[in-house]
């Protein structure tokens, strides 16, 4: 009885023995599969963060920049100057030296064809322009063409490989306080680096109207993106990465950002682009009509405010304007939906409109609101200022790469002129006192500025050789 009892306690002690360690693995097994999970757990929400921050690092301002920044070239204009004879030095004349100036700015390549969009003060007067685009590259660009009153040129490379060329945006959908960002080259900094400098900020306002080294810009895009010296040329874009402006010109009081930043709108930039291509500078179109700004005595005799149109002082019959019911006498109010305030925005605004295409005019007539639609048929490719007897064209794609300078050439000289004796066809005038003739425009510009002087200098090119000659005025504004 004894031994059996014995016998049972063994067992049961053995059964105990053998449930401890049972439960013991078990335990050690759920235990290192709940570290495990947690060191997985751990590892994976490490991992998600990380994910996470870098997510809310790539923001739409590095998207629109990873995108258009490759398009933003830099670009280094040489300029040679000689020293002029008028330097004395120790009372002697001293020998012609040259100079070597650079000038650096920012461009944009806008097309497959590798055309690169930039400000023409950037290269204006350049002897040689170097493009370095963002991977390092470097190419020797010409000018295919350049329109002055915009300030926007046009260069190309010679290189047979394709860059990256940017997309275009619509100026004409901005928002005031959208979000843009700047590229370009500040204060020459991408040199030896080829990377753009970006800068972000919003759209302060549109439609301002600036004038800039006698240029007047009518319709700019003000922001607060920094903008300084070297930017200029560079790209404007939105949050997309789609170009909207060409940075063109800053506002300041020192001489760097301090947030007034303007920029030439991308729409008008698509037409001069178009015209530079085709013609080699802009050619605006015949218009066949005067006009003048309403000033305070014309505003109270016509019984409308100041700064809303332009009063219609001449018409020519028959012209596609006066086709359209046009008047002399009528104040122009807008054109295509632009609301013209004086005679400066109707002639920047006028100038680069289609031709054959339908334009929505509204005009004021004796204080009733009128509409009409035109279409221009030809651009104006000569001029015949009154007074001088003489016929000037604007030059064609050929004749400039004839001159190699910008100019305008004579194509008739009157019989009756009194600058027969010493001005003939073929001749171009490339000066007038200090101003530089880029083109008709601007000839038609100071042709009305110098009529009320007494005496101008006309400069002048003549089978390669340089001439000047007085041109005298008297009460008739006759030439002599």
């Amino acid at each position: 009885m004894i031994l059996l009892r014995r016998y049972y306690s063994y067992i049961i002690l053995l059964f105990l023995c053998l449930s401890a360690i049972f439960v013991g693995t078990l335990f050690n097994r759920t235990h290192s599969a709940e570290l495990s999970n947690t060191t997985h757990s751990v590892e994976f929400s490490k991992e998600t963060a990380q994910n996470a921050v870098t997510a809310s690092r790539r923001t739409a301002i590095v998207t629109a920049v990873a995108k258009a920044s490759p398009a933003v070239v830099n670009i280094s204009a040489i300029r040679e100057r000689q020293t002029s004879f008028d330097e004395w030095f120790w009372g002697e004349i001293p020998a012609t030296r040259r100079r070597s100036l650079r000038e650096v700015g920012s461009g944009v390549v806008v097309n497959k064809n590798g055309h690169i969009l930039t400000n023409h003060h950037v290269i204006e007067g350049a002897n040689k322009i170097t493009v370095t685009v963002p991977d390092g590259r470097e190419f020797t660009a010409q000018v295919v063409g350049y329109d002055y009153l915009s300030d926007l040129a046009l260069l190309e490379t010679a290189t047979v490989t394709n860059l990256p060329e940017i997309q275009w945006g619509d100026s004409e959908s901005l928002l005031i306080g959208e979000w843009v960002v700047a590229i370009g080259n500040p204060f020459g900094l991408s040199i030896g680096n080829a990377q753009p400098t970006v800068t972000a900020g919003i759209v302060s306002a549109t439609q301002r109207a600036l004038t800039v080294d006698n240029r007047y810009h009518e319709n700019l895009i003000q922001t607060d993106a920094s903008i300084n010296p070297g930017n200029s040329g560079g790209a404007l874009v939105n949050i997309h990465g789609e170009l909207i402006g060409i940075n063109t010109v800053l506002r300041s009081t020192s001489g760097g950002s301090q947030g007034v930043g303007f920029a030439i709108p991308v729409n008008k930039a698509k037409k001069v682009v178009q015209q530079i291509i085709e013609y080699g500078s802009v050619i605006p179109p015949s218009l066949a009509m005067e006009v003048q700004t309403i000033t305070e005595e014309l505003a109270k005799k016509l019984s409308t405010p100041m700064n809303s149109g332009v009063l219609v002082s001449g018409i020519e019959k028959r012209s596609p304007i006066a086709n359209a019911g046009i008047k002399r006498g009528d104040v122009i109010e807008s054109i295509s939906g632009h609301r013209i305030k004086n005679e400066e925005d109707f002639y920047a605004l006028t100038r680069l409109l289609p031709l054959n295409q339908p334009i929505r005019c509204e005009f004021n007539r004796r204080g009733k609101k009128r509409q009409t639609e035109f279409k221009l048929k030809t651009r104006q490719w000569n001029y015949k200022p009154p007074g001088w007897g003489i016929t000037f064209a604007q030059l064609d794609k050929a004749m400039a790469r004839k001159y190699q300078m910008p100019g305008i050439i004579i194509t008739h000289v009157d019989k009756e002129s009194k600058l027969t004796d010493v001005l003939k066809r073929g001749d171009l005038i490339y000066q007038i006192d200090d101003t530089q003739i880029h083109s008709l425009e601007v000839f038609k510009i100071v042709d009305e500025n110098i009529r009320f002087q007494y005496k101008t200098l006309l400069y002048f090119e003549r089978d390669g050789v340089h001439q000047a000659i007085p041109v005298t005025f008297n009460r008739n504004n006759r030439r002599r």
